[in-house]
């Protein structure tokens, strides 16, 4: 995974380390709320970003998620993958095991119905 986010640091074509899937939800930064405009099992695609974050800046985050069986809500801290107009693209970097794991199901679920 860590060769995958290099990958997508370095501005290589293939960004996507894992797949996408739109979702209800809302990205918390600070005392700002954002609408989501996809997620991963590996980050976030944001919109109505100002330009307060820049490429490879860390930053942390709270993510609530309408998932298949409920909200899926985790804070993690992230780095910014890139910004075009007002879309940010972060990768999660470290998330809670109990949380990283829900994650995971979550995805395995959506991902197997494809």
């Amino acid at each position: 995974m860590w060769a995958a986010i290099k990958s997508a640091l370095s501005g290589g074509d293939e960004r996507r380390v894992a797949t996408r899937v739109t979702a209800l939800g809302t990205v918390h930064i600070d005392s700002r709320t954002y609408p989501l405009e996809n997620w991963s099992a590996s980050g976030v695609l944001f919109s109505g970003h100002d330009g307060r974050l820049a490429k490879g800046q860390r930053f942390k985050l709270r993510v609530e998620v309408q998932g298949d069986r409920g909200p899926i809500e985790f804070s993690a801290e992230a780095v910014v993958i890139r910004t075009a107009g007002d879309k940010l693209a972060a990768q999660f970097f470290m998330i809670d095991k109990v949380k990283k794991r829900m994650i995971m199901e979550y995805f395995a679920r959506v991902n197997g119905g494809r």
